[in-house]
């Protein structure tokens, strides 16, 4: 009788995850492995021979080769041994007994420390929230509830129909468009688009394409390739002022930034090293090597970001850049069109900014009717 090896684990449960052990022995409650990804090519299982009429642990025994095949899988055409996923997603054996992959994975509650981070190469489909110190990656994603405290990256497109409060920690993330109920306090990052339905408040935005809030636009950096549009109030916080910047790439400048916030935590280490032996302690060969290495690699990430600097090309047209608000804009705010800056002094409304030889200028209004 014929024995049925499979390449994933049969008789996983999703509602049954433990806690998995880290390489240093200590325990890890986060990557629980809530899905088994497999792609499209995969192997998901094979016949083997029986040995001794027995079949080897963990295979199971078939009164013949039929595979218990369903959907988005098939028999290798090169051997027919072998059963192969025809698509990217979570492969299981469902109902009727039969190994299944499916493109679409849904989570029917939040995602947190019953679920663990979710990395998934399929759609997601959030039923709940995301929960503080949790992380997601998948293709699409929709998250219906609330994004927290957490780090949600999607490769294509993210939707987020409960809004994001994010508490300064925050990072969604998507390389196609991005779009969200409302943003609290997060970091906001998309290849493509940004829309934010109601308002978007203290949140640093960098969108690649055009960046619309419906409503109320207050904090920032917000950085758009060329457009932002705002509904209703742009600026007016207590603290700190709408700052909207366009007509350079936000993908280089953020590159730009994070090389800022390495060469700042290397001059630290540096400064805590040159300390210890300003109080008087024994600095050892060791430490020397660690302040030479921290030196090494600030002027390695000092050119890095001169040549960013160097590469950062300003939109083709900054005649074509705009920022608009169909409501009112705040004294405070700050905008930037390239190299060209105004901070904004008295009430407007219903106004666009534009760039016109070298200086920003104030037309109206907001929108062509």
């Amino acid at each position: 009788m014929p024995c049925l090896k499979h390449y994933f684990d049969p008789n996983f449960d999703y509602r049954n995850l433990k806690p998995t052990q880290k390489h240093d022995g200590s325990t890890d409650f986060y990557n629980i492995g809530y899905v088994q990804s497999v792609v499209t090519g995969q192997v998901l299982a094979e016949w083997k021979d029986e040995e001794n009429n027995v079949c080897a642990n963990g295979y199971r025994h078939y009164p013949e080769k039929i595979f218990p095949k369903g959907p988005n899988t098939k028999i290798n055409p090169n051997d027919p041994n072998q059963l192969l996923a025809t698509q990217n997603g979570y492969v299981f054996y469902n109902a009727d007994h039969q190994i299944t992959v499916k493109g679409l994975l849904n989570i029917r509650g939040d995602v947190g420390l019953t679920t663990g981070n979710i990395f998934f190469i399929g759609d997601l489909v959030v039923h709940g929230s995301v929960k503080s110190g949790l992380k997601i990656k998948a293709y699409n994603v929709n998250v219906k509830g609330v994004i927290e405290q957490a780090t949600v990256k999607a490769v294509g497109f993210l939707k987020c129909d409960g809004g994001i409060k994010g508490n300064k920690t925050a990072h969604i993330e998507s390389k196609d468009s991005l779009r969200a109920s409302f943003s609290e306090n997060a970091t906001l990052i998309s290849g493509k688009n940004i829309i934010i339905d109601k308002n978007c408040m203290h949140s640093t935005v960098y969108c690649e394409g055009k960046f619309a809030v419906k409503e109320r636009l207050c904090g920032g950096p917000c950085y758009s390739n060329q457009y932002i549009y705002v509904g209703g109030q742009l600026g007016g916080g207590l603290s700190i002022p709408a700052q909207l910047i366009v007509g350079y790439s936000p993908k280089v400048l953020l590159q730009i930034n994070k090389i800022s916030k390495q060469i700042a935590k290397l001059r630290i280490r540096i400064e805590t090293f040159e300390k210890d032996k300003l109080d008087g302690d024994l600095i050892t060969a060791s430490s020397m090597d660690n302040i030479e290495k921290c030196k090494v690699k600030i002027r390695f990430l000092k050119n890095k970001k001169k040549q960013l600097w160097n590469e950062l090309e300003q939109t083709s047209k900054l005649e074509s850049c705009r920022i608009m608000c169909s409501g009112v804009v705040k004294p405070g705010v700050e905008i930037s069109i390239g190299q060209a800056f105004l901070q904004v002094d008295k009430p407007l409304e219903d106004v666009f900014f534009y760039y016109e030889n070298h200086e920003i200028k104030v037309g109206s209004p907001a929108l062509k009717k």
